[in-house]
């Protein structure tokens, strides 16, 4: 009797393991047949993606494209998707750079509209037609009007982006959150710094972190050529605004002020430790611009 119902226990033991392993793998089925629908959906989307940019579609069809399936991809799909796009709008942009300057009333037209409050998203109020399309033209696909030397053009408008912010990498946000600094308030017009030696700083150390935290993203190779114009304006500023008088080979007040704090600040930097460095060159003559000075200063860019 009691081998009995040692029998009959085994029996309900096997025969709920079996009830369970089978349900598991039921489970296990049902989640490797969703992961491979939603790889499927992901490439028809990558594939009808490359069909649109093969054919040589235009931007405004690209980005509609983009708006209606990126909420669709994996954030490294969407990545890719949003590289893309870029390369697609630095390609157009000469194209569109012409339309600037194919008459000048497009020039004068703009000069009367644009200003401090100036809004792309405000076009359809416009009475000139020809200006009104070529301004809704560059808004839908991404770009903005930027001016420089009393002439108006477009560059990519980066805030553009923000809109995929949710969908992308951790890199690719943070790329797009360094590209729209740029791209609402450039650091240079005319030669000129137009930004302060704090911004410069402030600036460059972002860049520098984007490059140590990603350095294998896809945007490391843009970020690295943004960061060495930053040091180039950090050791040398711009013909305009250089950062040493031209009267008196002595390096500006204020830079000299901001730069000090900065390496007194204790963060860990490679740029800070140059900036350091360049602190204790310029010392050694008052803070002029002497050969050593410019030999550091090149042999440092050169470095980068």
């Amino acid at each position: 009797m009691r081998s009995k119902k040692i029998f009959i226990g085994v029996l309900i033991i096997i025969t709920l393991a079996l009830q369970i392993g089978c349900t598991a793998q039921v489970q296990d089925n049902g989640e490797d047949m969703e992961d491979n629908a939603q790889h499927d959906v992901q490439r028809e989307i990558m594939e009808e993606f490359d069909r649109l940019v093969d054919s040589e579609a235009g931007l405004d069809e690209i980005i509609g494209f983009i708006d209606d399936s990126i909420a669709q991809l994996s954030e490294e799909h969407a990545s890719i998707m949003l590289d893309r796009l870029e390369g697609l709008q630095e390609k157009n942009l000469p194209v569109l750079d012409e339309k600037f300057y194919s008459d000048q009333t497009i020039q004068s037209g703009i000069n009367k509209i644009y200003g401090p409050g100036f809004d792309m998203n405000t076009v359809d109020q416009m009475e000139d037609g020809r200006l009104k399309d070529l301004l809704a033209e560059a808004g839908n696909t991404g770009y903005r009007v930027e001016t420089a030397e009393g002439m108006y053009f477009p560059i990519i408008d980066y805030k553009f982006y923000e809109k995929y912010s949710y969908y992308v990498t951790a890199d690719m946000n943070e790329y797009i959150d360094i590209m729209a600094v740029e791209s609402d308030e450039v650091p240079a017009k005319d030669a000129a710094l137009v930004i302060s030696w704090d911004a410069i700083l402030e600036r460059a150390l972002r860049q520098e972190r984007f490059l140590g935290q990603y350095p294998d993203s896809i945007k490391a190779d843009q970020i690295r050529r943004l960061y060495k114009k930053y040091v180039s304006f950090t050791l040398f500023g711009l013909n305009n605004t250089p950062l040493f008088e031209y009267d008196t080979n002595t390096m500006k007040d204020d830079a000299k002020a901001v730069y000090k704090q900065a390496v007194g600040s204790g963060q860990d930097s490679g740029y800070l430790d140059t900036i350091r460095e360049y602190i204790e060159v310029l010392e050694k003559d008052n803070f002029k611009l002497t050969d050593e000075v410019d030999k550091y200063r090149k042999n440092v860019y050169g470095s980068i």
